[in-house]
């Protein structure tokens, strides 16, 4: 029985010093929304690794194939490049990471 005393003691104190936010602090309306993706990042994320035909194909097509994705790992590489210096601006500007 004291067991079930102490527990409820403590839980009451919980409960009295924890309180509940007001509703204020917890409507986010009135905060800045962060900025949208800009465009070219968006775009740069999505472009698609070459297509890899079904069929036999000889080395002329292999190295452009294998050209054309140099270039995107190379575009890709610019394009995270540019996310970090575009997610360390919003990190700066609204103090909280974005990660």
């Amino acid at each position: 029985m004291r067991r079930v005393l102490t527990l409820a003691a403590v839980v009451g104190l919980a409960v009295a010093l924890g309180g509940c936010p007001d509703k204020a602090a917890l409507d986010l309306t009135g905060r800045a929304a962060l900025p949208p993706v800009p465009a070219d990042l968006e775009a740069c994320i999505h472009r698609t690794f070459p297509e890899i035909p079904a069929r036999a194909f000889g080395r002329r097509e292999a190295v452009g194939i294998i050209a054309d994705a140099k270039l995107l790992d190379r575009a890709k590489t610019a394009c995270g490049e540019r996310a970090l210096l575009w997610m360390n601006a919003v990190t700066a500007e609204f103090g909280r990471s974005t990660l």
